[in-house]
């Protein structure tokens, strides 16, 4: 297992307002051996994932490169 990550991550979105959470692993790492998707982070926002409606008010979660 990997070692916990020394960050806290706060959420300032809409919804959930000034959630917290301290990440697990580090970020893009540690997945289940089995876990094998077929399409990238930005390739899904390309396809529209979410019908748009998840992107109103968290475009800072995601790198620019997606839009």
């Amino acid at each position: 297992m990997a070692k916990r990550a020394q960050y806290t991550v706060t959420i300032n979105d809409k919804v959930p307002r000034g959630h917290r959470y301290v990440p697990e692993a580090p970020m893009g790492k540690d997945f289940a051996p089995d876990f094998k998707p077929e399409l990238t982070p930005k390739q899904m926002l390309q396809l529209g994932v979410f019908g748009g409606k998840y992107m109103t008010d968290r475009r800072k979660e995601f790198p620019s490169t997606g839009f």
